[in-house]
C-alpha cells in the first residue's frame, strides 16, 4: 500500500464537522476521560475532556488534531488537573488494550520495512498476514483462555491493529494483572530478546527416532492450530515472504533447526541454496511442503510449530498495554501519511480486511458532496445539524454502524459484573492463576 498525499487540514475540517461519530464516544464516562491532541507542527495537548458530545466536536473542528489518542477514565475531569492536588488526580480505570505494529516484524518481513529500503509502502498483501494472524490469535486467547467478550478491534489506518478490551473486569485490572496477562500472550519479542516458548509444565514425550520432545502449552497449541494452515501463505514465493527461496532467509530458517537435525540441515542446505528462487516459481511452498512432512513423519512437529511462532506469531508492545496512563489512536481517526481512517471491524471477517481499501479522508468528503467549509454548513437530507446520519451516504457507514452495535452491546452489558477466566488449561500468568478472580 503506496502512502499518497489524502489528508489536508481543510478536508479534515469537514470530516469532523459532519462524519466523525462523537456521540458514540460520550456514553461512557467522557467527563471524566482524558483525550489527547496532536496538531499541526507536532504540538501535542494532554488531559483534554468534553462535558458532552457537542463540546467534544466543537473543539475537534475548532483545533483539528491531525492525531486523537484515549486515555483512562480520571478521579476528576482531566482538564481540570492542575487545579487539585497531584495526590487526587490518579487513573480510576482504562479499557485493556493491545498494539500490533508491523515494525516489530521488520525482521522476518522482506517485503517492506527496514529490510527493503526500495519500497515506498509500509505495508502490502505480502506482510498484511502478519496483522491478520495477530487478530486470529490474540482474539482467540482473549475470548477462550480468559473469558473476555467485549473486543473492539480497530485498523491503525497504516500497518497495524488494535484491540480495545472494553469488559468491566478488564477495565479495573491492575498494571501487575494487566502484565501477567500481555506476558501470558507473549511468545516473541522483536529484536534479540527472545522468550522461550511454552511448555505444558515441563512434561516430555519421545519421538520415534528416540530424542525428546517437549509438550507445548495448551495456549501455544491453539495459536499453532490457526498460524499452521496459514503458514503455506505466508512463506510462499508469489504470495508471502519466498522464505525457502531466498538463500539468505533459507539460511536463517536452517539455522534455527535443532542441532540433532544437523545432518538433515546439511543435506537440504546444499541441495536448495544451489537453487535459489526465481521470484515466479513457487519454490518456497513446495520446500515447506517437503520439511514439513519429513519432520512429521519423524515425530518433530513442535520443531514446525516453532518455526512457524518464530515468524507469525503475534508482537505485543508491552507497554501500550500495562500502563494505565498511556494513551492509544481513538476509533475514526484519520492517519496523516496515508489518509485512511482507523475504522473498527468484526474480527471474525478480518481475513478480508485489506488496508488499501480503508476509506480516506479525500474519498470521504467526495462521497459527501463537500469540499468546502462553506458547503459543510449544508444540512444532510434536511436533518440540520444532526452529524450521524452523513455517514450514511459514506464508505464510513458499515464502520460506524459496526461500532454502535458494539456500544450499544457494552451498554446493555455494564450492569453484569464480568471476571476473566480460564477454560481449562490450569496455568497462571505470571504467578497468578488464572483460576481466581483478578480483584
Amino acid at each position: 500500500m503506496s502512502e499518497v498525499s489524502e489528508f489536508s487540514e481543510d478536508l479534515l475540517k469537514i470530516y469532523y464537522k459532519r462524519l466523525f461519530p462523537c456521540d458514540l464516544f460520550t456514553r461512557e464516562q467522557l467527563v471524566r476521560r482524558e483525550f489527547s491532541f496532536t496538531l499541526a507542527g507536532d504540538v501535542y495537548l494532554r488531559y483534554q475532556s468534553f462535558e458532552n458530545s457537542a463540546e467534544f466536536r466543537k473543539e475537534l473542528v475548532k483545533l483539528c488534531p491531525h492525531k486523537i489518542d484515549i486515555g483512562a477514565v480520571y478521579s476528576v475531569a482531566p482538564k481540570k488537573h492542575r487545579a487539585i492536588l497531584p495526590s487526587s488526580f490518579k487513573p480510576e480505570w482504562k479499557e485493556l488494550v493491545f498494539d500490533i505494529d508491523l515494525t516489530d516484524y521488520d525482521e522476518v518481513r522482506y517485503c517492506c520495512g527496514e529490510q527493503n529500503s526500495s519500497s515506498n509502502s509500509s505495508v502490502c498483501s505480502r506482510c498484511w498476514q502478519l496483522a491478520v494472524s495477530a487478530v486470529l490469535c490474540i482474539d482467540r486467547a482473549l475470548r477462550e483462555d480468559f473469558g473476555f467478550e467485549h473486543l473492539l478491534w480497530v485498523y491503525s489506518g497504516r500497518r497495524g491493529v488494535h484491540c480495545w478490551v472494553c469488559d468491566p473486569a478488564a477495565r479495573k485490572l491492575d498494571p501487575v494483572v494487566r502484565s501477567a496477562i500481555v506476558d501470558y500472550l507473549t511468545l516473541v519479542r522483536s529484536g534479540s530478546s527472545k522468550k522461550p516458548i511454552l511448555t505444558a509444565g515441563g512434561s516430555s514425550k519421545q519421538t520415534d527416532s528416540g530424542s525428546l520432545e517437549p509438550q507445548l502449552h495448551p495456549c501455544v497449541d491453539a495459536a499453532c492450530e490457526l498460524l499452521m494452515p496459514r503458514f503455506s501463505s505466508y512463506c510462499s514465493t508469489k504470495q508471502g515472504q519466498d522464505l525457502f527461496g531466498v538463500p539468505t532467509r533459507l539460511e536463517k530458517i536452517l539455522s534455527s533447526l535443532p542441532e540433532d537435525l544437523g545432518l538433515i540441515r546439511e543435506t537440504v542446505a546444499s541441495d536448495w541454496l544451489n537453487s535459489p528462487s526465481d521470484g515466479v516459481t513457487e519454490v518456497s511452498v513446495r520446500r515447506w511442503n517437503t520439511l514439513r512432512a519429513f519432520l512429521t513423519e519423524r515425530g518433530r512437529v513442535n520443531v514446525l510449530k516453532q518455526l512457524v511462532l518464530t515468524y507469525t506469531y503475534p508482537r505485543l508492545d508491552v507497554n501500550v498495554s500495562t500502563s494505565l496512563n498511556h494513551l492509544l489512536k481513538s476509533p475514526f481517526c484519520v492517519h496523516p501519511k496515508t489518509g485512511h481512517v482507523c475504522i473498527p471491524f468484526d474480527p471474525r471477517n478480518v481475513t478480508s480486511l485489506e488496508p488499501s481499501n480503508a476509506p480516506t479522508l479525500s474519498k470521504l468528503i467526495d462521497e459527501l458532496g463537500i469540499r468546502t467549509e462553506q458547503d459543510s454548513e449544508r444540512p444532510v437530507e434536511g436533518e440540520a445539524g444532526k452529524h450521524l446520519l452523513a455517514y450514511k451516504k459514506t464508505s464510513l457507514k458499515s464502520s460506524v454502524e459496526y461500532f454502535e452495535e458494539f456500544v450499544n452491546r457494552l451498554t446493555s452489558s455494564d450492569g453484569v459484573e464480568q471476571q476473566p477466566h480460564p477454560t481449562g488449561t490450569g496455568s497462571s500468568v505470571k504467578g497468578v492463576p488464572l483460576t481466581v478472580s483478578v480483584f
